[in-house]
């Protein structure tokens, strides 16, 4: 048995409550009985002092004088014919050494009983051992007989009764045993059935268990079953099978990720070994082998981009958070001119209409500049890549209210709404057959997206009343100084 089972902590538990439980009422019941018994034996104590003190008392009350006054051998037989004789003891209170009495069982101890300080009325009692061992309850009250004769002067007299305690003991310690006894059988007949309550209650558990071992952990599509199980377990099966589900999720998404990953990198090292191959396969001019060595660079910049993009989303996907890049201070409309810097040659190419809107272009921000760049790059090119020939791009960025809003708005390539969110996801392209060896590995978006999480922010897509497509980005920003505001017309024509 595994000492840190379930089962094993709740026998554990029930068998220590049970203990202490039964060992708790059983003292309770001890001590009840204790205090009954010892309660009776002094009731007993003081009938018994009341019996001596009226035969004492009718005694010396008919002027009968020592040594007449004292209970004869066969009284004392019929008295003392018990087990536990009395022990008793009468004395005139003005002569401490005048005894009146006292009984054959304690003149066989040959030890006279103690003296307590009493008074008239209630009895005393006192706890008293003799030097042979035996321990003794005593009781004891002075009285005074009232005299026939009254020329006789009123004496005082003095009882004490005492009684062995060693038969109580006795008794106590039976009764010790048998509490002992039964307390000892109750604890072992709760514990096995503790035992087989608990082993069929958590026999689900253990089920659960073997089914968790033998889990594969693969998107196999196995998840948990436990019919009949308890209503405790059932939130405990159906959280386990959405975790399953998740993990499935999970899986197939790296392996298309990776599949995807694979396959991008492998375009343009396809395209750099066919050049290689091309240029080596004759000699040819100084001009020739530039331009091969031309395509191969660009090839280059396209693999070097698809990776530090993936490199930064899985570093962003395990964890990262805003405070470990570097807040600097930036200017929104710089940072959006660098940024469509590289996208200047298509859109001229592609004939596309662009109008600029940058309010406070030249204000300077607290923003970590480096992701930023990277989600208006992306953003950008985009928007350039998708937008059919001749078609229009509006640019809109705000600083309001500690937060800095871009807006990208462009002609719809075809792109129906439901589709807009995929937008989103790695290497995911309306059309799958478009090749990414130029860097358009369909990852820009998803980074975006990241990036925007990782700053406090959001990117959500949606269409315009006309149908174009928009992408709106908003992110936190700290203040920095107001520079003089400049017309729409001067914004658009330094971009």
């Amino acid at each position: 048995m595994t000492p840190r089972s379930l089962q094993n902590r709740l026998l554990l538990g029930f068998f220590v409550s049970m203990t202490a439980i039964l060992a708790g009422g059983g003292f309770v019941v001890y001590k009840v009985v204790e205090t009954h018994l010892e309660s009776e034996n002094d009731a007993l104590l003081r009938d018994r002092l009341i019996f001596y003190e009226t035969t004492v008392r009718l005694r010396l009350e008919r002027g009968v004088v020592l040594p007449y006054s004292r209970i004869t051998q066969p009284e004392w037989e019929r008295i003392s014919d018990t087990g536990n004789p009395d022990l008793m003891q009468a004395w005139l209170v003005e002569g401490e050494k005048e005894i009146l009495d006292r009984s054959p069982a304690l003149k066989a101890l040959n030890e006279p009983l103690p003296r307590p300080a009493a008074q008239e009325g209630e009895p005393v009692f006192l706890d008293h051992t003799f030097a042979g061992g035996m321990e003794a309850r005593l009781c004891s009250r002075v009285f005074q007989p009232v005299r026939d004769d009254t020329a006789i002067s009123p004496v005082a007299v003095q009882v004490v009764v005492g009684r062995d305690m060693a038969p109580l003991h006795a008794a106590l310690g039976k009764i010790r045993g048998y509490l002992i006894k039964i307390g000892s059988a109750v604890t072992a007949a709760v514990l096995l059935a503790s035992r087989f309550i608990i082993r069929r209650g958590v026999k689900p558990v253990n089920s659960l268990t073997k089914q968790i071992e033998g889990m594969p952990l693969t998107d196999a599509g196995e998840r948990f079953a436990l019919p009949g199980a308890p209503a405790e377990l059932q939130p405990v099966v159906g959280r386990l099978n959405a975790l399953m589900d998740r993990v499935g999720a999970a899986i197939e998404h790296e392996r298309q990720f990776a599949s995807n990953a694979a396959h991008e990198l492998r375009n343009p090292l396809a395209a750099i070994r066919s050049t290689i191959e091309v240029a080596l396969s004759r000699t040819r001019k100084p001009e020739e082998y530039e331009e091969a060595l031309d395509n191969i660079w660009q090839s280059q910049q396209g693999m070097q981009r698809i990776v530090d993009h993936l490199l930064l989303l899985a570093r962003l996907e395990s964890g990262h958070k805003q405070t470990e890049f570097l807040t600097e201070s930036a200017v929104l409309g710089r940072m959006l001119k660098r940024a469509w810097r590289g996208c200047i040659d298509l859109a001229e190419e592609k004939k596309l209409r662009v109008a600029w809107k940058v309010e406070d272009a030249e204000r300077e921000i607290q923003v970590v500049a480096s992701l930023l760049s990277i989600v208006f790059t992306n953003l950008l090119e985009n928007a350039v890549s998708y937008t059919p020939a001749g078609g229009e791009i509006r640019i809109h960025a705000c600083i309001a209210g500690g937060r800095c809003r871009v807006t990208l708005e462009n002609t719809n390539p075809g792109l129906p709404p439901e589709l807009l969110e995929q937008t989103f996801s790695p290497f995911w392209r309306a059309d799958p057959n478009a090749s990414g060896h130029r860097g358009n590995a369909g990852i820009g978006l998803a980074l975006c997206r990241r990036v925007a999480a990782t700053l406090g922010g959001s990117i959500d897509a949606s269409l315009t009343p006309e149908g174009m497509v928009r992408y709106a980005a908003d992110f936190p920003c700290g203040s920095g100084p107001r520079a003089p505001q400049k017309s729409p017309e001067h914004a658009a024509a330094g971009s």
